[in-house]
């Protein structure tokens, strides 16, 4: 149970952290949309995957908003950012799922269950499910990244941490 109320507590908090994020870069983005953005160089592309690599261990952190957000700032073109922000998360999906599925054998072997298949099951529809919500949410960020609303999803994400930090202070 306590290990649950942390958990809610730092989704809560990597929630929170992403939005505030992500509201700097969209502000700063509208106040330099007069300026031309750069091409991404290796030095914002060493700075932007550094970003995504500190995502990884904490739940509920937008790791494409992290990334993007951070390119944004960096001064680099948002199409530029966005494409690499993808390109690095199709290599650390598999590595991101690998270590799932490690915690869902661990859970497993720690419960003394039968076996893996009453896991298999509801994980694999979840990560079905995960899948096509993630292509959604990838073309309406992407509508928010190229309409300059790219703030919005900074506040989506406040609302969202407001919301889990309130659940988590009434006991759920």
């Amino acid at each position: 149970m306590l290990a649950a109320l942390w958990c809610q507590a730092q989704f809560a908090m990597a929630l929170a952290l992403v939005g505030i994020l992500i509201l700097i870069a969209g502000i700063v983005e509208k106040r330099n949309s007069k300026g031309e953005a750069n091409d991404l160089n290796v030095r914002q592309a060493g700075i932007i995957g550094a970003v995504q690599g500190l995502c990884l261990p904490f739940r509920g952190f937008s790791r494409s908003g992290a990334t993007i957000s951070t390119g944004m700032l960096l001064g680099a073109a948002k199409a530029r950012v966005e494409m690499f922000s993808f390109a690095l998360a199709v290599v650390l999906t598999p590595i991101v799922v690998a270590r799932e599925v490690g915690r869902v054998v661990h859970a497993e072997h720690t419960n003394g269950t039968a076996g893996l298949a009453s896991a298999v099951f509801p994980s694999l529809l979840g990560a079905v499910l995960a899948f096509l919500a993630g292509l959604f949410a990838s073309k309406w960020l992407s509508r928010w990244l190229e309409s300059g609303r790219w703030y919005l999803f900074g506040i989506y994400c406040l609302i969202a941490a407001t919301v889990v930090g309130y659940l988590r202070h009434l006991g759920y």
